[in-house]
């Protein structure tokens, strides 16, 4: 309901609004399923309700302490948030101090989580797709099994128009000209069938 209640935000006051919704619900949350849901929403605001967003984020990191399972929702909420500039902010945390490729835990708390972000990760422009391409020859070399499950989001570019497909399928025959393991080398010969 939260979720709904904060998705009208068309202009400033609305956006104020929603922000202050959401985070008075984080305030009040008494566990973690409450806590994520008004973090959820509040990832996502921007305009008036951006500093609410920044400050709830900052507030969630600092609470963690460091706890690995906590800071993945971290990572995952962020991934998943309905911004213009999510797949800036997804790269700008893999920066972080706190992320690792070596991690496969942190990996799919961002990285996965951003594949399953629709609207940013199949944006037409293909950033997305070349993204997670980057990605997946990166991660092939520390861990292959993490980097064929992610590489199973670029095999499915028959379900998707023309332009989309094409950028996807782009990324996969760019993954076939590098060296790979044989895992991630099965799933991309998979989808370039």
């Amino acid at each position: 309901v939260l979720g709904y209640l904060t998705c009208i935000k068309e202009t400033g006051d609305e956006q104020k609004a929603a922000a202050d919704l959401a985070t008075a619900h984080y305030d009040s949350a008494t566990g973690m399923t409450d806590k994520m849901a008004a973090l959820g929403a509040l990832a996502s605001m921007d305009g008036e309700g951006a500093d609410a967003r920044d400050a709830a984020l900052q507030r969630f990191y600092d609470e963690a302490e460091g706890d690995a399972l906590v800071l993945n929702k971290w990572f995952s909420v962020q991934a998943l948030a309905n911004l213009p500039d999510v797949l800036d902010r997804v790269k700008a945390l893999i920066e972080h101090p706190d992320f690792t490729l070596s991690n496969p835990n942190r990996c799919r708390s961002l990285i996965s989580a951003f594949t399953m972000n629709a609207a940013p990760f199949h944006a037409e422009n293909g950033e997305g797709y070349e993204f997670i391409g980057k990605m997946l020859a990166e991660l092939d070399a520390l861990n292959p099994q993490i980097s064929s499950r992610m590489g199973s989001s670029l095999i499915q570019w028959r379900r998707f128009g023309d332009n989309r497909a094409t950028l996807m399928k782009a990324e996969l025959q760019k993954l076939s000209e590098m060296k790979l393991s044989d895992d991630l080398f099965e799933i991309v010969q998979r989808g370039l069938k």
